[in-house]
């Protein structure tokens, strides 16, 4: 069985397109209100699970054989740093009020 080979350039693609979903789906989130549980919990594993990957691809990106600039993944492991943190103040953080709702 054939190794999954990713190059630089794709590890670089795939953090923008994690990015890219979790805003839109804080947009679908502020559009459609904090009335409907089911969208809650839906967003906040779906920003967990991009956090998680974001995380394995910035540090796969890390290692010696992908030539890129030490800014760039710097850059890209602060983003990540900080939507995880957004994550966790906008859900889980208690005097947010969301956990009532989204644990209920």
């Amino acid at each position: 069985m054939n190794k999954l080979q990713l190059n630089s350039k794709k590890i670089i693609i795939w953090p923008y397109v994690n990015y890219g979903i979790f805003i839109l789906a804080f947009f679908v989130l502020g559009t459609l209100g904090s009335e409907y549980k089911a969208i809650l919990r839906i967003n906040f594993f779906l920003n967990i699970i991009i956090c998680i990957i974001s995380l394995v691809l910035n540090i796969i990106l890390f290692f010696p054989k992908h030539e890129t600039s030490l800014f760039v993944k710097l850059v890209f492991l602060f983003i990540t740093l900080a939507l995880a943190a957004f994550t966790y103040y906008a859900f889980i953080m208690p005097e947010c009020g969301l956990p009532s709702v989204l644990f209920s």
